[in-house]
Protein backbone atom coordinates (compact mmCIF):
# COMPACT_ATOMS: atom_id res chain seq x y z
CA UNK A 1 0.00 0.00 0.00
CA UNK A 2 1.14 3.61 -0.47
CA UNK A 3 2.71 5.00 2.74
CA UNK A 4 0.19 7.84 2.90
CA UNK A 5 -2.92 5.68 2.35
CA UNK A 6 -5.43 5.34 5.20
CA UNK A 7 -7.69 2.34 5.82
CA UNK A 8 -10.73 4.54 5.18
CA UNK A 9 -9.38 5.71 1.84
CA UNK A 10 -8.79 2.10 0.76
CA UNK A 11 -12.23 0.89 1.90
CA UNK A 12 -14.01 3.82 0.23
CA UNK A 13 -12.11 3.19 -3.02
CA UNK A 14 -12.76 -0.58 -2.97
CA UNK A 15 -16.50 0.07 -2.51
CA UNK A 16 -16.56 1.90 -5.88
CA UNK A 17 -14.91 -0.96 -7.83
CA UNK A 18 -16.68 -3.60 -9.94
CA UNK A 19 -16.85 -7.02 -8.23
CA UNK A 20 -13.88 -8.53 -10.08
CA UNK A 21 -11.63 -5.59 -9.18
CA UNK A 22 -12.84 -5.71 -5.57
CA UNK A 23 -11.55 -9.29 -5.41
CA UNK A 24 -8.22 -8.24 -6.93
CA UNK A 25 -7.78 -5.21 -4.67
CA UNK A 26 -8.27 -7.33 -1.55
CA UNK A 27 -6.51 -10.39 -3.04
CA UNK A 28 -3.25 -12.01 -1.99
CA UNK A 29 -1.19 -11.25 -5.10
CA UNK A 30 -1.57 -7.53 -5.84
CA UNK A 31 -0.02 -4.34 -4.48
CA UNK A 32 -1.82 -1.01 -4.28
CA UNK A 33 -0.08 2.00 -5.81
CA UNK A 34 -0.94 5.60 -6.67
CA UNK A 35 -1.34 6.47 -10.34
CA UNK A 36 -0.06 9.74 -11.84
CA UNK A 37 -3.47 11.23 -10.98
CA UNK A 38 -2.97 10.41 -7.27
CA UNK A 39 -5.74 7.79 -7.33
CA UNK A 40 -5.26 4.25 -6.00
CA UNK A 41 -4.65 1.49 -8.54
CA UNK A 42 -4.06 -2.27 -8.54
CA UNK A 43 -0.70 -3.67 -9.70
CA UNK A 44 -0.29 -7.48 -9.89
CA UNK A 45 2.74 -9.04 -8.17
CA UNK A 46 4.11 -10.44 -11.44
CA UNK A 47 4.43 -6.87 -12.76
CA UNK A 48 5.55 -5.20 -9.52
CA UNK A 49 8.23 -7.83 -8.80
CA UNK A 50 9.11 -8.81 -12.39
CA UNK A 51 12.86 -8.23 -11.90
CA UNK A 52 12.90 -10.93 -9.19
CA UNK A 53 10.20 -13.31 -10.40
CA UNK A 54 11.60 -13.65 -13.94
CA UNK A 55 14.99 -15.00 -12.79
CA UNK A 56 13.34 -17.05 -10.01
CA UNK A 57 11.03 -18.77 -12.52
CA UNK A 58 14.04 -19.56 -14.73
CA UNK A 59 15.85 -21.22 -11.81
CA UNK A 60 12.77 -23.25 -10.89
CA UNK A 61 12.57 -24.54 -14.46
CA UNK A 62 16.27 -25.49 -14.37
CA UNK A 63 15.69 -27.38 -11.11
CA UNK A 64 12.68 -29.12 -12.68
CA UNK A 65 14.91 -30.39 -15.49
CA UNK A 66 17.41 -31.90 -13.06
CA UNK A 67 15.02 -33.84 -10.82
CA UNK A 68 13.87 -37.33 -11.77
CA UNK A 69 10.89 -37.19 -9.39
CA UNK A 70 7.79 -36.57 -11.50
CA UNK A 71 5.74 -34.82 -8.77
CA UNK A 72 8.59 -32.46 -7.91
CA UNK A 73 9.18 -31.75 -11.61
CA UNK A 74 5.49 -30.96 -12.01
CA UNK A 75 5.37 -28.63 -9.01
CA UNK A 76 8.52 -26.68 -9.95
CA UNK A 77 7.35 -26.25 -13.56
CA UNK A 78 3.87 -25.07 -12.56
CA UNK A 79 5.18 -22.77 -9.82
CA UNK A 80 7.54 -21.16 -12.36
CA UNK A 81 4.49 -20.43 -14.54
CA UNK A 82 2.60 -19.03 -11.54
CA UNK A 83 5.44 -16.60 -10.74
CA UNK A 84 4.82 -15.02 -14.16
CA UNK A 85 1.00 -15.00 -14.06
CA UNK A 86 -0.06 -14.83 -10.36
CA UNK A 87 -2.38 -17.76 -11.00
CA UNK A 88 -1.29 -20.11 -8.22
CA UNK A 89 -4.15 -22.61 -8.25
CA UNK A 90 -2.60 -25.27 -10.53
CA UNK A 91 0.75 -25.14 -8.74
CA UNK A 92 -0.97 -25.24 -5.31
CA UNK A 93 -2.66 -28.48 -6.40
CA UNK A 94 0.73 -29.79 -7.62
CA UNK A 95 2.24 -28.82 -4.25
CA UNK A 96 -0.48 -30.77 -2.43
CA UNK A 97 0.34 -33.82 -4.57
CA UNK A 98 4.10 -33.47 -4.10
CA UNK A 99 5.53 -36.85 -3.12
CA UNK A 100 9.31 -36.57 -3.06
CA UNK A 101 12.16 -37.02 -0.55
CA UNK A 102 12.91 -33.31 -1.02
CA UNK A 103 9.82 -31.33 -0.04
CA UNK A 104 9.86 -27.77 -1.38
CA UNK A 105 7.56 -24.88 -0.48
CA UNK A 106 8.14 -21.61 -2.34
CA UNK A 107 5.89 -18.68 -3.16
CA UNK A 108 3.70 -15.93 -1.70
CA UNK A 109 1.69 -17.40 1.16
CA UNK A 110 1.32 -15.90 4.63
CA UNK A 111 -0.37 -12.55 5.23
CA UNK A 112 0.93 -11.77 8.76
CA UNK A 113 3.15 -9.00 7.40
CA UNK A 114 0.13 -7.06 6.10
CA UNK A 115 -0.81 -5.55 9.45
CA UNK A 116 -3.21 -3.11 7.81
CA UNK A 117 -5.70 -5.66 6.44
CA UNK A 118 -4.07 -9.10 6.41
CA UNK A 119 -4.75 -9.39 2.64
CA UNK A 120 -1.32 -9.39 0.99
CA UNK A 121 0.87 -12.50 0.85
CA UNK A 122 4.63 -12.43 1.46
CA UNK A 123 7.11 -14.64 -0.42
CA UNK A 124 8.89 -17.43 1.44
CA UNK A 125 10.84 -20.61 0.72
CA UNK A 126 11.42 -23.82 2.69
CA UNK A 127 13.71 -26.56 1.38
CA UNK A 128 13.18 -29.66 3.53
CA UNK A 129 13.87 -33.40 3.70
CA UNK A 130 11.05 -35.78 4.53
CA UNK A 131 11.05 -37.92 7.68
CA UNK A 132 9.19 -40.99 6.39
CA UNK A 133 8.85 -42.82 9.73
CA UNK A 134 7.30 -39.85 11.54
CA UNK A 135 5.04 -39.02 8.59
CA UNK A 136 3.58 -42.54 8.64
CA UNK A 137 2.80 -42.22 12.35
CA UNK A 138 0.70 -39.15 11.68
CA UNK A 139 -1.46 -40.59 8.93
CA UNK A 140 -3.81 -41.98 11.59
CA UNK A 141 -4.65 -38.42 12.68
CA UNK A 142 -5.78 -37.59 9.15
CA UNK A 143 -8.29 -40.42 9.30
CA UNK A 144 -10.14 -38.80 12.20
CA UNK A 145 -10.51 -35.25 10.86
CA UNK A 146 -14.13 -35.60 9.76
CA UNK A 147 -14.99 -37.24 13.11
CA UNK A 148 -13.44 -34.28 14.93
CA UNK A 149 -15.29 -31.78 12.72
CA UNK A 150 -18.57 -33.64 13.43
CA UNK A 151 -17.99 -33.26 17.18
CA UNK A 152 -16.60 -29.70 17.34
CA UNK A 153 -17.85 -27.82 20.42
CA UNK A 154 -20.10 -25.56 18.33
CA UNK A 155 -23.74 -25.43 17.20
CA UNK A 156 -24.06 -28.44 14.81
CA UNK A 157 -25.40 -26.24 11.98
CA UNK A 158 -21.96 -24.60 11.74
CA UNK A 159 -20.09 -27.90 11.24
CA UNK A 160 -18.82 -28.89 7.82
CA UNK A 161 -20.44 -32.21 6.78
CA UNK A 162 -17.82 -32.78 4.10
CA UNK A 163 -14.24 -31.59 4.56
CA UNK A 164 -12.00 -31.10 1.50
CA UNK A 165 -10.58 -34.46 0.48
CA UNK A 166 -6.82 -34.34 0.77
CA UNK A 167 -5.18 -33.47 4.06
CA UNK A 168 -1.63 -34.77 3.73
CA UNK A 169 0.71 -34.33 6.69
CA UNK A 170 4.46 -34.18 6.11
CA UNK A 171 7.05 -34.35 8.86
CA UNK A 172 10.29 -32.87 7.57
CA UNK A 173 13.66 -31.52 8.63
CA UNK A 174 14.32 -27.98 7.50
CA UNK A 175 17.63 -27.58 5.66
CA UNK A 176 17.11 -24.06 4.34
CA UNK A 177 14.47 -21.36 4.56
CA UNK A 178 14.35 -17.74 3.48
CA UNK A 179 12.16 -14.70 2.90
CA UNK A 180 9.08 -14.54 5.10
CA UNK A 181 9.96 -18.08 6.24
CA UNK A 182 13.13 -16.87 7.96
CA UNK A 183 12.52 -13.60 9.74
CA UNK A 184 11.73 -12.94 13.37
CA UNK A 185 10.01 -15.88 15.03
CA UNK A 186 11.00 -19.15 13.34
CA UNK A 187 8.12 -21.15 11.87
CA UNK A 188 7.75 -24.61 13.49
CA UNK A 189 4.95 -25.81 11.20
CA UNK A 190 2.67 -24.49 8.50
CA UNK A 191 -0.67 -25.28 6.94
CA UNK A 192 -1.16 -24.19 3.32
CA UNK A 193 -2.48 -23.03 0.91
CA UNK A 194 -4.42 -20.10 2.39
CA UNK A 195 -6.47 -19.57 -0.76
CA UNK A 196 -10.11 -20.44 0.06
CA UNK A 197 -10.80 -21.92 -3.41
CA UNK A 198 -7.88 -24.33 -3.06
CA UNK A 199 -8.81 -25.30 0.50
CA UNK A 200 -12.44 -25.91 -0.43
CA UNK A 201 -11.67 -28.13 -3.41
CA UNK A 202 -8.48 -29.83 -2.36
CA UNK A 203 -8.12 -29.42 1.41
CA UNK A 204 -4.76 -28.28 2.73
CA UNK A 205 -1.34 -29.72 3.50
CA UNK A 206 0.37 -29.59 6.89
CA UNK A 207 4.14 -29.47 7.10
CA UNK A 208 5.85 -30.04 10.46
CA UNK A 209 9.46 -28.86 10.76
CA UNK A 210 10.66 -31.40 13.29
CA UNK A 211 14.28 -30.30 13.76
CA UNK A 212 13.11 -26.70 14.29
CA UNK A 213 10.64 -27.86 16.93
CA UNK A 214 13.26 -29.96 18.72
CA UNK A 215 15.61 -26.99 18.86
CA UNK A 216 12.88 -24.72 20.28
CA UNK A 217 11.91 -27.35 22.85
CA UNK A 218 15.47 -27.86 24.12
CA UNK A 219 16.76 -24.28 23.91
CA UNK A 220 13.67 -22.36 24.98
CA UNK A 221 10.80 -24.40 26.40
CA UNK A 222 12.69 -26.53 28.93
CA UNK A 223 14.54 -23.53 30.45
CA UNK A 224 11.21 -21.60 30.67
CA UNK A 225 9.44 -24.51 32.39
CA UNK A 226 12.11 -24.67 35.11
CA UNK A 227 11.33 -21.05 36.05
CA UNK A 228 7.56 -20.59 35.67
CA UNK A 229 6.06 -24.05 36.20
CA UNK A 230 5.11 -25.42 39.61
CA UNK A 231 7.84 -27.91 40.64
CA UNK A 232 5.22 -30.66 41.05
CA UNK A 233 4.43 -30.47 37.31
CA UNK A 234 7.91 -29.85 35.89
CA UNK A 235 8.40 -33.55 35.12
CA UNK A 236 5.25 -33.44 32.95
CA UNK A 237 6.85 -31.54 30.08
CA UNK A 238 7.66 -33.71 27.06
CA UNK A 239 8.73 -33.22 23.46
CA UNK A 240 6.08 -35.74 22.40
CA UNK A 241 3.32 -33.56 23.90
CA UNK A 242 4.86 -30.40 22.40
CA UNK A 243 5.19 -31.96 18.93
CA UNK A 244 1.73 -33.55 18.99
CA UNK A 245 0.02 -30.32 20.04
CA UNK A 246 1.73 -28.40 17.23
CA UNK A 247 0.46 -31.09 14.86
CA UNK A 248 -3.05 -30.76 16.29
CA UNK A 249 -2.79 -26.96 15.96
CA UNK A 250 -2.00 -27.29 12.25
CA UNK A 251 -4.76 -29.85 11.68
CA UNK A 252 -7.34 -27.65 13.40
CA UNK A 253 -6.58 -24.71 11.09
CA UNK A 254 -8.26 -26.81 8.42
CA UNK A 255 -11.33 -27.54 10.57
CA UNK A 256 -14.07 -25.22 11.80
CA UNK A 257 -15.73 -22.36 9.87
CA UNK A 258 -14.05 -21.05 6.69
CA UNK A 259 -16.61 -20.14 4.03
CA UNK A 260 -19.60 -18.67 5.88
CA UNK A 261 -22.86 -16.79 5.37
CA UNK A 262 -23.37 -13.43 7.06
CA UNK A 263 -27.02 -12.48 6.61
CA UNK A 264 -27.47 -13.69 3.05
CA UNK A 265 -23.94 -12.81 1.91
CA UNK A 266 -21.50 -15.57 1.00
CA UNK A 267 -18.14 -14.63 2.48
CA UNK A 268 -15.28 -16.12 4.52
CA UNK A 269 -14.02 -15.74 8.07
CA UNK A 270 -10.73 -14.06 7.07
CA UNK A 271 -12.55 -11.25 5.21
CA UNK A 272 -15.11 -10.65 7.98
CA UNK A 273 -12.71 -10.57 10.94
CA UNK A 274 -10.18 -8.41 9.04
CA UNK A 275 -7.14 -7.53 11.19
CA UNK A 276 -8.55 -9.48 14.16
CA UNK A 277 -8.53 -12.68 12.10
CA UNK A 278 -4.93 -13.85 12.54
CA UNK A 279 -4.93 -13.73 16.37
CA UNK A 280 -8.40 -15.31 16.62
CA UNK A 281 -7.50 -18.06 14.14
CA UNK A 282 -4.21 -18.83 15.96
CA UNK A 283 -6.07 -19.05 19.28
CA UNK A 284 -8.67 -21.29 17.63
CA UNK A 285 -6.03 -23.68 16.34
CA UNK A 286 -4.33 -23.90 19.75
CA UNK A 287 -7.39 -24.35 21.91
CA UNK A 288 -9.28 -26.68 19.58
CA UNK A 289 -5.99 -28.58 19.20
CA UNK A 290 -6.12 -29.35 22.94
CA UNK A 291 -9.79 -30.25 22.65
CA UNK A 292 -9.11 -32.56 19.67
CA UNK A 293 -6.26 -34.43 21.37
CA UNK A 294 -8.40 -34.96 24.46
CA UNK A 295 -11.16 -36.27 22.18
CA UNK A 296 -8.71 -38.72 20.54
CA UNK A 297 -7.34 -39.82 23.94
CA UNK A 298 -10.91 -40.51 25.09
CA UNK A 299 -11.54 -42.59 21.93
CA UNK A 300 -8.36 -44.59 22.50
CA UNK A 301 -6.75 -43.31 19.29
CA UNK A 302 -3.99 -41.51 21.20
CA UNK A 303 -2.19 -43.07 24.17
CA UNK A 304 -3.65 -41.87 27.49
CA UNK A 305 -0.10 -41.26 28.75
CA UNK A 306 -0.06 -38.16 26.56
CA UNK A 307 -2.93 -36.61 28.52
CA UNK A 308 -0.75 -36.08 31.60
CA UNK A 309 1.86 -34.03 29.71
CA UNK A 310 -0.45 -32.35 27.21
CA UNK A 311 -1.83 -29.47 29.29
CA UNK A 312 1.34 -28.82 31.30
CA UNK A 313 3.53 -28.68 28.18
CA UNK A 314 0.94 -26.40 26.56
CA UNK A 315 1.05 -24.08 29.60
CA UNK A 316 4.86 -23.86 29.60
CA UNK A 317 4.77 -23.21 25.86
CA UNK A 318 2.26 -20.38 26.25
CA UNK A 319 4.95 -18.30 28.01
CA UNK A 320 7.23 -19.01 25.05
CA UNK A 321 4.65 -17.71 22.56
CA UNK A 322 3.65 -14.59 24.49
CA UNK A 323 7.29 -13.48 24.53
CA UNK A 324 7.04 -12.93 20.77
CA UNK A 325 4.91 -9.90 21.69
CA UNK A 326 1.18 -9.40 21.52
CA UNK A 327 1.35 -7.32 18.36
CA UNK A 328 2.14 -10.67 16.68
CA UNK A 329 -0.81 -13.00 15.96
CA UNK A 330 0.49 -16.09 17.81
CA UNK A 331 1.49 -14.08 20.89
CA UNK A 332 -1.80 -12.20 21.09
CA UNK A 333 -3.78 -15.40 20.55
CA UNK A 334 -1.80 -17.09 23.31
CA UNK A 335 -2.39 -14.22 25.77
CA UNK A 336 -6.13 -14.54 25.06
CA UNK A 337 -6.05 -18.26 25.93
CA UNK A 338 -3.88 -17.87 29.03
CA UNK A 339 -6.03 -15.14 30.60
CA UNK A 340 -9.28 -16.91 29.76
CA UNK A 341 -8.12 -20.25 31.20
CA UNK A 342 -6.74 -18.49 34.30
CA UNK A 343 -10.10 -16.75 34.87
CA UNK A 344 -11.93 -20.07 34.39
CA UNK A 345 -9.67 -21.83 36.92
CA UNK A 346 -8.05 -24.22 34.42
CA UNK A 347 -4.68 -22.61 35.17
CA UNK A 348 -3.70 -22.00 38.82
CA UNK A 349 -1.13 -19.58 40.15
CA UNK A 350 1.03 -19.79 43.28
CA UNK A 351 1.42 -16.07 43.97
CA UNK A 352 4.14 -16.45 46.60
CA UNK A 353 6.33 -18.61 44.35
CA UNK A 354 5.31 -16.89 41.09
CA UNK A 355 4.71 -20.28 39.44
CA UNK A 356 1.80 -21.75 37.51
CA UNK A 357 0.16 -25.17 37.22
CA UNK A 358 -2.78 -26.91 35.56
CA UNK A 359 -5.91 -27.66 37.59
CA UNK A 360 -6.71 -31.07 36.13
CA UNK A 361 -10.28 -30.96 37.47
CA UNK A 362 -11.14 -27.73 35.63
CA UNK A 363 -8.95 -27.53 32.54
CA UNK A 364 -11.06 -29.67 30.16
CA UNK A 365 -14.27 -27.68 30.69
CA UNK A 366 -12.40 -24.38 30.41
CA UNK A 367 -10.82 -25.46 27.10
CA UNK A 368 -14.17 -26.59 25.73
CA UNK A 369 -15.85 -23.31 26.74
CA UNK A 370 -13.21 -21.14 25.07
CA UNK A 371 -13.20 -23.33 21.94
CA UNK A 372 -16.98 -22.87 21.66
CA UNK A 373 -16.69 -19.09 22.04
CA UNK A 374 -14.00 -18.69 19.37
CA UNK A 375 -15.60 -21.11 16.88
CA UNK A 376 -18.94 -19.31 17.25
CA UNK A 377 -17.33 -15.91 16.57
CA UNK A 378 -15.81 -17.36 13.38
CA UNK A 379 -19.07 -19.03 12.30
CA UNK A 380 -20.98 -15.76 12.75
CA UNK A 381 -18.19 -13.73 11.11
CA UNK A 382 -18.57 -11.26 13.98
CA UNK A 383 -15.83 -8.62 13.83
CA UNK A 384 -17.32 -6.92 16.92
CA UNK A 385 -17.24 -10.06 19.07
CA UNK A 386 -13.73 -10.95 17.89
CA UNK A 387 -12.49 -7.47 18.79
CA UNK A 388 -14.26 -7.53 22.17
CA UNK A 389 -12.74 -10.91 23.08
CA UNK A 390 -9.22 -9.80 22.13
CA UNK A 391 -9.61 -6.41 23.83
CA UNK A 392 -10.59 -8.18 27.05
CA UNK A 393 -8.16 -11.10 27.08
CA UNK A 394 -5.48 -10.49 24.42
CA UNK A 395 -3.20 -8.50 26.67
CA UNK A 396 -0.39 -9.08 29.12
CA UNK A 397 -1.72 -8.78 32.65
CA UNK A 398 0.59 -8.05 35.62
CA UNK A 399 0.79 -11.75 36.68
CA UNK A 400 1.96 -12.73 33.21
CA UNK A 401 4.35 -9.76 32.99
CA UNK A 402 5.97 -10.74 36.29
CA UNK A 403 6.54 -14.27 34.98
CA UNK A 404 7.94 -12.93 31.70
CA UNK A 405 10.30 -10.62 33.61
CA UNK A 406 11.79 -13.68 35.32
CA UNK A 407 12.75 -15.18 31.94
CA UNK A 408 15.36 -12.55 31.05
CA UNK A 409 18.16 -15.09 30.61
CA UNK A 410 16.19 -17.51 28.43
CA UNK A 411 16.40 -16.88 24.65
CA UNK A 412 13.14 -15.72 23.04
CA UNK A 413 13.63 -17.98 20.03
CA UNK A 414 16.22 -19.88 18.02
CA UNK A 415 18.10 -18.43 15.07
CA UNK A 416 19.03 -21.25 12.71
CA UNK A 417 22.30 -21.07 10.86
CA UNK A 418 21.97 -22.85 7.50
CA UNK A 419 25.33 -24.00 6.21
CA UNK A 420 25.54 -24.22 2.42
CA UNK A 421 27.67 -26.90 0.75
CA UNK A 422 29.91 -24.37 -0.97
CA UNK A 423 30.71 -22.67 2.34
Amino acid sequence: YPDDMTKDEFNTWVATLPEQDKQRATGFFTVIRRGADGKLKIVPYHEEYREYLGPAAKLLREAAEITTNQTLKNFLTKRAEAFLSDDYYASDVAWMDLDAPIDVTIGPYETYEDELFGYKAAFEAFITLRDEAESAKLVKFSEYLQELENNLPIDPRYRNPKLGAASPIRVVDNVFCSGDGNRGVQTAAFNLPNDEKGVKEKGSKRVMLKNVQEAKFKQVLIPISKIVMDPSQQSQISFDAFFTHILAHELMHGLGPHNIKVGNRDTNVRKELKEQYSAIEEAKADITGLWALQNLVDRGVVDRALERDLYTTYLASSFRSVRFGITEAHGKGQALQFNYLLDEGGIKMDEAAGTFSIDTAKIKDAVRKLANEILTIEAEGSYEKAKALLDKYGLIRPVMQKALDSLGNVPVDIEPNFVLAKK
